[in-house]
């Protein structure tokens, strides 16, 4: 059974009045152009993430065009570009937009250590940019114009291990994560250190690089440990044939992850396996605040399928800037103080700001992995 907090109603009392979901057609921006550069891995390694963002702006840019997003008037697009998971694309994407002279703000891109090459620009050109799914410790320390909608996993994790801990009173662990890559790095070292926090000794510790395709040994060794857990710090990718190469070795280890295990694609690819694996999220497709419940039926009629935590965190991006569009903001300036006088803004993520260091406030949901996608954690 969901329940609602009386905090939590009288949150979304104040969103509601500070994000009013009526369309408005007059406002400080109205028939004013507003551009936004979107960087997302729509191709390539990472576009299980990629592709539901650019999926996530299409039906933004079409909401926006029939008054479902407030945008005050203004005509507001949402310009998505792919990188097609290659670092040098990112860069130049980066640098294209912030110098074009119409971009407002960018959003993206994808992947946290995309995000380590490509904000660094935008910090230095003073040039707002969101993240909605980087969730790598330091991100938005790169500078401050930079912000995130997306939990990092600092802020997630935590709550997972604590979770599962409480349930099913596990006291060793075993981590595989992958240390050529920031995420993953991320994990890895939250992981080790919540656990440590949480008195659960950890047995052994596995690394590996991306594009590696064989986790049979590393597997051996950790099951060798006999580990009650295994945290597993990986991409959509690595993290699909870990699991499944754990199932396929009679691996019934339970299983606990970071963000990168958070696509409903993860059991159509992993397998049975996957089944009962835990991760900590920022959304939850079966929430059933209203919002949330017309993302998942218009995003659903559009594209066949749900949205994921990828998607939902770049449509939430985009409530964002129309809200800041609707109240007059138009240039890359006015978004800058837009981000920095944000106090709570109704998204699909639910009700959201920002703290002091600029990444988002609000709480992480625990999920398990099930056939069709997730559920949740209980």
């Amino acid at each position: 059974m969901n329940r609602t907090t009386p905090a939590a109603l009288a949150l979304c009392a104040i969103a509601a009045l500070v994000a009013p979901a009526g369309a408005a057609t007059k406002g400080p921006a109205a028939g004013k152009t507003v551009h936004v550069g979107v960087i997302a891995d729509v191709t390539g390694a990472a576009g299980v993430y990629g592709t539901p963002q650019k999926n996530a702006y299409e039906l933004a840019n079409e909401d926006i065009k029939s008054g479902k997003i407030d945008a005050g008037g203004a005509t507001l697009t949402f310009d998505v570009q792919d990188a097609a998971s290659d670092g040098a694309q990112v860069v130049n994407l980066m640098q294209k937009f912030i110098t074009d002279g119409s971009t407002a703000i960018v959003l993206g891109p994808t992947l946290s250590g995309e995000a380590f090459k490509a904000f660094p620009l935008a910090a230095r050109a003073n040039f707002p940019a969101m993240g909605t799914s980087t969730t790598a410790e330091g991100v938005t320390a790169i500078g401050p114009t930079i912000y995130r909608d997306a939990l990092a996993e600092s802020q997630v994790i935590p709550t997972t291990v604590k979770r599962t801990k409480d349930k099913w009173h596990y006291k060793t662990a075993a981590i595989i994560y992958g240390d050529d890559n920031a995420f993953t790095k991320t994990d890895g070292d939250i992981f080790a250190r919540e656990f440590k926090a949480a008195g659960v000794d950890v047995v052994d510790t596995e690394t590996f690089h991306q594009k590696d395709t064989d986790f049979q040994a590393a597997l051996t060794r950790i099951e060798g440990k006999k580990p009650d857990v295994i945290a597993i710090g990986a991409l959509f990718p690595e993290a699909t044939k870990i699991i499944a190469q754990a199932g396929k070795l009679g691996i019934k280890t339970r299983m606990i992850g970071g963000n990168g295990l958070n696509s409903p694609e993860m059991y159509s690819v992993a397998g049975p396996a996957a089944q009962g694996a835990v991760v900590g999220a920022a959304w939850y497709s079966g929430a059933k605040y209203a919002s949330n419940l017309a993302f998942v039926k218009s995003y659903t009629a559009k594209y066949g399928k749900g949205p994921d935590q990828f998607a939902a965190q770049a449509y939430a991006a985009a409530q964002i800037v129309a809200y800041f569009v609707a109240h007059g903001a138009t240039t890359k300036d006015d978004m800058i103080g837009a981000l920095k006088n944000v106090r709570v803004i109704q998204t699909v993520l639910g009700p959201i700001g920002f703290d002091p260091n600029r990444d988002v406030k609000s709480s992480p949901v625990i999920l398990s992995i099930v056939k069709d996608g997730f559920a949740y954690f209980r």
